[in-house]
C-alpha cells in the first residue's frame, strides 16, 4: 500500500512547485498594470493591416474574397441585353447574354435560370427558361433568346431575374442579376 500512495507523490510535488512560480509571473503584473488596475497597460497596439488578411473573416459588403493583385473594379462578367423593336401582333426576340471576363468561365453544372415577367400587353413564349432552353451555353458565354408578342404599341418594360455562376480555378461565384429592360413596340 505504501507504493500506491507514493505513485501520486511526484505529481503532487510538481503541482506544488509550479503554483508559486505562476503566482509570481511577471505576465500577471503586465496584465494588471503597474498599479494592479486591469484598465491601465503599457501595451502597444499592433499596426493595422493595409488590406484583407489571409484567413480572416470577410466583413461588411464584401461577399467574395478577391484574388491577390485584383482590383475591386475588375468585373467577373458582362451582362448584355439586346432588345429588338417590336411590332404589334408580330413575334420579336430579346437576347440576354452573360460573357465571363478573361480569367473567368461559366459554371456549366450550376442550375442556370432566366425568369421574365412581361409587361401588360405583351405575352412571352416561355417566362421561365432553364439550361436546356439556352441558345448557347458553354464556358465562354450563356445566351437566352426571349420570344415575345406584343398586342399593343408603346414602350414595354420587362422585369426578371437571371441566375448563373461564373468561376475561376480557385472558386465559383453564384450570381443573381435583377433584370429590367424596355422594348419599343410600334
Amino acid at each position: 500500500m505504501t507504493q500506491t500512495k507514493l505513485k501520486g507523490l511526484p505529481l503532487l510535488a510538481c503541482v506544488l512547485l509550479a503554483l508559486p512560480a505562476c503566482a509570481n509571473n511577471k505576465g500577471d503584473e503586465a496584465a494588471k498594470g503597474k498599479d494592479g488596475d486591469a484598465a491601465k497597460t503599457d501595451a502597444v497596439a499592433a499596426p493595422e493591416a493595409e488590406g484583407p488578411i489571409a484567413g480572416a473573416p470577410v466583413e461588411g459588403e464584401q461577399k467574395v474574397a478577391e484574388k491577390p493583385g485584383a482590383s475591386p473594379e475588375d468585373k467577373a462578367y458582362t451582362l448584355q441585353i439586346e432588345p429588338s423593336e417590336g411590332k404589334v401582333g408580330e413575334e420579336g426576340q430579346v437576347s440576354i447574354r452573360v460573357i465571363p471576363a478573361e480569367t473567368w468561365h461559366m459554371n456549366l453544372e450550376y442550375p442556370t435560370k432566366l425568369q421574365v415577367e412581361p409587361p401588360a400587353g405583351v405575352t412571352v413564349a416561355k417566362a421561365k427558361l432553364g439550361k436546356d432552353d439556352a441558345v448557347e451555353l458553354d464556358e465562354e458565354n450563356c445566351e437566352f433568346a426571349l420570344s415575345f408578342t406584343p398586342s399593343e404599341a408603346g414602350d414595354k418594360t420587362f422585369t426578371g431575374e437571371f441566375k448563373f455562376a461564373v468561376c475561376q480555378d480557385e472558386a465559383c461565384a453564384p450570381k443573381t442579376e435583377k433584370l429590367e429592360f424596355t422594348v419599343a413596340v410600334k
